[in-house]
């Protein structure tokens, strides 16, 4: 008798200790985005290399019907831009490949390390040496 009470009692509490185990270890949402469409973002470029030489800010605003971008600069260091992206987003990592008016291609590598803000690495497609590096800010 005592054989079923314990089974009866394993078979009820086994959801619950299912559910706890699954939020542990697979609960926490990814942090990035699945989509910048709409967002406008601050990014503050702290460290260059190679071709890239300034260091400041500028704001990105991403559109809200088609993959383009348009980019403010700070008025100092950086002029404005605009052109098409390509987003991809696994878990809390983001990859942006911009393409702007001035035909220049960028990998920009974002991790958030909120579900807003973050670090990222930027690399010219045309010279793996040339990175900006900083932080950004969803506005």
């Amino acid at each position: 008798m005592k054989a079923i009470r314990y089974f009866t009692l394993l078979f009820l509490t086994m959801p619950l200790i299912s559910c706890s185990i699954g939020s542990i270890d697979g609960g926490a949402s990814a942090l990035a985005p699945s989509t910048l469409t709409g967002k406008t973002y601050q990014l503050i470029v702290e460290s260059t290399s190679g071709l890239f030489t300034k260091k400041g800010t500028y704001t990105v605003v991403f559109s809200s019907s088609q993959p383009a971008y348009t980019s403010q600069g700070d008025g100092v260091n950086f002029g404005d831009s605009n052109g098409t992206y390509i987003y991809s987003a696994s878990g809390d990592s983001g990859t942006v490949k911009v393409k702007d008016s001035m035909l220049l291609k960028v990998a920009y590598s974002l991790t958030y390390n909120t579900a807003s803000s973050g670090t990222y690495v930027a690399t010219a497609a045309t010279d793996v040496n040339s990175t900006y590096s900083g932080k950004f800010t969803e506005q």
